[in-house]
């Protein structure tokens, strides 16, 4: 498991944090997804076996929001 985090940049409710973690029903090889509109951040626990990270880039994209920078956790 591949574990990153996504700065999110107009991520401004809990709306918006809802939309982003319904990502992991879409795509195979998440295991989770956690948002903070507070933080204006997004980590994603995934086996890049299954899932790359820009798949994971393109569905941000595609629910229209933008990602300003990554980090990995581990």
């Amino acid at each position: 498991m591949k574990t990153k985090t996504y700065q999110i940049a107009n991520m401004e409710c809990p709306n918006c944090a809802m939309i982003l973690e319904s990502i992991e029903d879409k795509l195979p090889g998440i295991h989770s997804i956690r948002a903070s509109y507070k933080k204006g951040e997004m980590t994603v626990e995934y086996d890049e076996t299954q899932v790359s990270e820009s798949d994971i880039l393109t569905a941000i994209e595609r629910k229209g929001y933008t990602v300003h920078s990554t980090n990995e956790d581990k």
